[in-house]
C-alpha cells in the first residue's frame, strides 16, 4: 500500500534504485543521441570541405570546374583560353568572332582550330609557278603596278601568299578600312580592287606609273627622269635636258619638292604638301626627292636652300615654269600652282 503523499513511481524507485539508475540512464542516452545527430553530419561535410581530393580518394583531374560563359569573360581571357587549347585567334577581329572561336573550340576539343594566315589558300595559277616568299611578295605589293601592264589574276596570286598584318599595312596605304573584313579573302580582294583602281587612275596621269594622283610620291632619280622627260647623259654631263621645238604638253604639271631629312622646314612642309596633293588632285603630280640621296641632280637643278618647291610644265621634255625656297602653308602652295595653271 503506497502513501498518499508520494506517487507510485517515487515508491516503486525507493523500494528498487536499480530501476531510478535505469531512467537516468535513458534520458542521458536520449540526450546524447540528439547532439550527436545535430553535429556529425556539419563535422564531416567540414571535413570534406577541408579534406584535398586525394585523400577522399580521386585525382584532381576527375574534378571538372564550370566553363565561364564566352560573353562574360574579357577579350585578354578569351585569347588566354584559346592559346591554351593550341586554337589560333590571329584572324579573329572582333568580339563576335572571338566568342564563336572559343564556343568552337570547347565543343571540338581535340582537333585545333587554325586561321586563315596559318595556311593561306594557293590559287592554281600560283600552284603552277614557283610561290614567291613572303617578303618578296610584300615588296612587289608595297610598289604601285604599272598602268600599262596590271595583271590582276598575278596580282591576286601574290597578295594570297601575304599575312594579314601585311595585307592591313597595305590597306592602310591605299586608305582602305579593313575592320570590318574577318576573312582573309576579302582583304586580298578589297586590296587588289584598290591597286587596279590607282592604276587606272595613273594610266594617263603619270608617265612612270608610280606616281598617284592626290598624293605625295617620293620618287628616286630614274623616275623622275623618266617624269620629265630627262635624259640620262643629259644629267650625266650636268645639265637639263633641253626642249626642241615641237614639245606637246603630254601630262599634268610637276611639283617637286627637294628635301633633306635633317631640315626643320622640310618636315614643316610635309602635311601641308600632302593636303596640297589632295587638294589638286588630277590636275599635279606631287613628288619630292632627298637631296642627300640625289645629290647630282639637287646641283643639276641649282638647290641653294630647303625645301626647293618647283614647278614643272607637263610638255614631253618638261621646263621649270617657277620656284620657291622656304616652307608654305598649304594654301600657299595652291595658290603658287594656279597663279602658273
Amino acid at each position: 500500500m503506497t502513501s498518499p503523499h508520494i506517487s507510485r513511481r517515487q515508491w516503486y524507485c525507493r523500494r528498487r534504485p536499480w530501476v531510478a539508475l535505469f531512467h537516468v540512464l535513458t534520458v542521458v542516452s536520449s540526450l546524447s543521441f540528439c547532439v550527436a545527430f545535430t553535429t556529425i553530419p556539419t563535422i564531416r561535410y567540414y571535413h570534406l570541405l577541408n579534406t584535398s581530393p586525394q585523400v577522399l580518394g580521386f585525382s584532381t583531374s576527375d574534378v571538372v570546374e564550370p566553363l565561364p560563359d564566352p560573353s562574360e569573360m574579357t577579350l585578354k581571357n578569351i585569347q588566354q583560353e584559346l592559346k591554351s587549347r593550341n586554337v589560333s585567334s590571329a584572324d579573329c577581329f572582333d568580339r563576335d568572332s572571338l566568342t564563336k572561336r572559343l564556343v568552337e573550340a570547347r565543343a571540338n576539343p581535340s582537333t585545333p582550330i587554325k586561321s586563315t594566315e596559318d595556311t593561306p589558300p594557293v590559287s592554281a595559277s600560283a600552284t603552277a609557278d614557283s610561290s614567291p616568299s613572303p617578303s618578296q611578295s610584300s615588296t612587289k605589293a608595297n610598289n604601285t603596278p604599272d598602268a600599262s601592264d596590271f595583271d590582276r589574276d598575278k596580282t591576286l596570286a601574290e597578295l594570297r601568299t601575304m599575312k594579314i598584318k601585311e595585307l592591313k599595312v597595305e590597306l592602310s596605304k591605299y586608305k582602305v578600312r579593313w575592320g570590318t573584313m574577318i576573312e582573309k579573302e576579302d582583304m586580298v580582294q578589297a586590296l587588289c580592287n584598290a591597286m587596279a583602281e590607282k592604276s587606272e587612275q595613273t594610266r594617263n596621269f603619270s608617265r612612270s606609273g608610280k606616281v598617284l594622283p592626290g598624293d605625295v610620291s617620293e620618287v628616286d632619280e630614274e623616275i623622275l627622269l623618266k617624269e620629265l622627260g630627262w635624259l640620262e647623259s643629259d644629267l650625266s654631263r650636268g645639265v637639263m635636258t633641253t626642249a626642241g621645238d615641237d614639245n606637246p604638253k603630254a601630262s599634268p604639271p610637276i611639283l617637286l619638292d627637294v628635301f633633306a631629312t635633317w631640315c626643320g622646314p622640310c618636315q614643316f612642309l610635309v602635311p601641308h604638301l600632302k593636303g596640297a596633293a589632295e587638294e589638286l588632285g588630277t590636275d599635279v603630280r606631287v613628288m619630292k626627292i632627298d637631296s642627300d640621296k640625289y645629290q647630282r641632280l639637287a646641283s643639276v637643278l641649282k638647290v641653294g636652300g630647303l625645301p626647293t618647291i618647283i614647278l614643272f610644265d607637263g610638255n614631253n621634255v618638261s621646263k621649270e615654269v617657277d620656284r620657291v625656297e622656304g616652307a608654305l602653308t598649304k594654301d600657299g602652295i595652291v595658290s603658287f600652282v594656279k597663279r602658273h595653271f
